[in-house]
Order: structure tokens, then C-alpha cells, then sequence
């Protein structure tokens, strides 16, 4: 079997993607990649990365997931949750170590996508 897979990239809905993109890159530090619209005034599509990490943000009808439940593996997630409350992010709560091996914190972006910050605390 030929592999060549590259990368997954998630596809989100959002009511208003100058909004979500300016959340995912003001606050969580992201940077806008590119837009698309096929003419003025219909639906903005946007792609934003950070580090290897890539979304597109989709204002169309039919596409993208309604609401999405994201987990993001990172390095030192004390860090990651101070860089990003620095930057305006409301988490749930603090990092938390819990009972399945992960010290995590969520949030919900403006359009109630849920996301996970996470790092492995043990075996």
C-alpha cells in the first residue's frame, strides 16, 4: 500500500471567519495562510497554522463540522496555558492533572468549538 499521507487538516464552522480568524490568531497565535471568496460578499474560507498545525475556517454552508471536539498534544502544557491566558484566552480552568495521564485545559472558540491543550503526565 502507497502511503503519502502528509497531514490532517480540520475544516470548522464559523458564523463570522474575520472573527474566528482574528481569535485563532490574536489569541492563540496562530497566522492567517491564505482566504478564499468567489465573489464579494459570499462566503469567506480561511486557512490559519500555527507551527505544523493547520485549520480552515469555513463560513459555507454544508461545509466544515458544526461543532468540533479538537485535542492538541504540546510539550509543557504550564507554558501553553500561560502564553495563551496572556493573550486573552478564558479556559475552563487551569491545567489540571488527571486520572487518565494528561495534564490538559479546554476552552470553547467563539463558533463552541471545544479544544483540548494537552501533555502526558504518565505511563
Amino acid at each position: 500500500m502507497a502511503e503519502g499521507w502528509s497531514s490532517w487538516t480540520p475544516i470548522l464552522k464559523v458564523a463570522d471567519a474575520e472573527r474566528s480568524t482574528a481569535f485563532y490568531c490574536d489569541t492563540l497565535g496562530f497566522v492567517k495562510d491564505w482566504e478564499h471568496r468567489f465573489e464579494q460578499g459570499w462566503p469567506l474560507y480561511v486557512a490559519v497554522s500555527r507551527g505544523s498545525m493547520t485549520l480552515h475556517l469555513s463560513e459555507h454552508q454544508g461545509g466544515g463540522t458544526e461543532k468540533a471536539s479538537l485535542f492538541v498534544d504540546v510539550d509543557d502544557i504550564d507554558a501553553v496555558y500561560s502564553e495563551l491566558v496572556e493573550r486573552g484566552l478564558v479556559a475552563e480552568e487551569p491545567p489540571t492533572d488527571q486520572e487518565y495521564g494528561l495534564r490538559d485545559f479546554s476552552f470553547t472558540d467563539p463558533d463552541g468549538h471545544h479544544i483540548t491543550f494537552g501533555t502526558r503526565i504518565g505511563p
